[in-house]
């Protein structure tokens, strides 16, 4: 694994019982990257549109309606899962995952394009372990922004000071417009939720946190949640794991 100064990895405390292969975060702005064990995720939905890249064996993916339902799983080598997104993926081996940017045009860029075979540049790079914005490249993603300029300009407030942003009315004040307008307008721009979009940015905040080698607790009220099982929570039905999992796994971060 390639090293720079942005990087500092997490020492793992006990057997995480996954496979060996390294595991990395990336995160650059509102994209983050993960590479590393398939992990034994359950159904969730992401915040984000995600693409799912198999870098040895092939993974099993079933979109569902509910946690409940019964679904023909596909096996796919590539993935493009949309924002909000109930699934459930089996991987047999290691992955990549990239967390697109919900304020750019990344899914409807990614969505004419073939991803079910990626080519062998795109699994090197995610091999290497790459940073995001090198994965972007590799799979020809484009930055464009949000149409609208006062949403962009609020989501990227989000992005750098999630907990300031506790109630929607405090995000419709500093655009402009009133609650519902605002959380309509934001619904466009991101394809999420307020809730759920400021949720996932308080997550970066977490990774932030374990960067600097800070206990799960210390990261979860740091990011505003009330306790380290809050965060937990929250973060396995938006994953599919434990934050303590990437603990266990000694996960590099790469913060840049």
């Amino acid at each position: 694994m390639e090293s720079d100064r942005h990087a500092q990895v997490v020492k793992p405390r006990n057997d995480a019982g996954f496979h060996d292969a390294p595991a990395r975060l990336s995160i650059r702005g509102a994209r983050a990257a993960f590479v590393g064990p398939g992990l034994n995720l359950s159904p969730h939905r992401n915040a984000v549109s995600v693409v799912a890249i198999a870098l040895e064996e092939p993974f099993d993916l079933a979109l569902l309606e509910t946690r409940l339902a019964l679904t023909d799983y596909h096996t796919r080598e590539a993935a493009l899962i949309p924002p909000g997104q109930l699934h459930h993926l089996r991987a047999r081996g290691p992955m990549g995952f990239i967390y697109l940017d919900a304020l750019s045009d990344d899914h409807a860029a990614l969505e004419s394009t073939d991803l079910v075979r990626p080519s062998e540049a795109v699994r090197q790079a995610v091999r290497r372990g790459g940073s995001v914005d090198e994965l972007c490249n590799c799979i020809g993603l484009p930055h464009k922004p949000a149409p609208d300029p006062r949403i962009a300009a609020l989501l990227r407030e989000i992005d750098q000071r999630p907990n300031d942003f506790d109630r929607l009315a405090v995000a419709a004040r500093l655009v402009g417009v009133s609650p519902s307008r605002c959380r309509e307008l934001i619904r466009q721009a991101a394809g999420v939720p307020f809730t759920r979009y400021r949720l996932w940015r308080r997550f970066a905040s977490v990774m932030h946190e374990l960067s600097r080698e800070r206990s799960l607790t210390e990261a979860a009220y740091s990011a505003g949640f009330a306790s380290s099982a809050h965060l937990s929570a929250s973060f396995k039905a938006m994953f599919g794991l434990a934050p303590s999992a990437l603990v266990k796994l000694g996960a590099t971060f790469d913060l840049g």
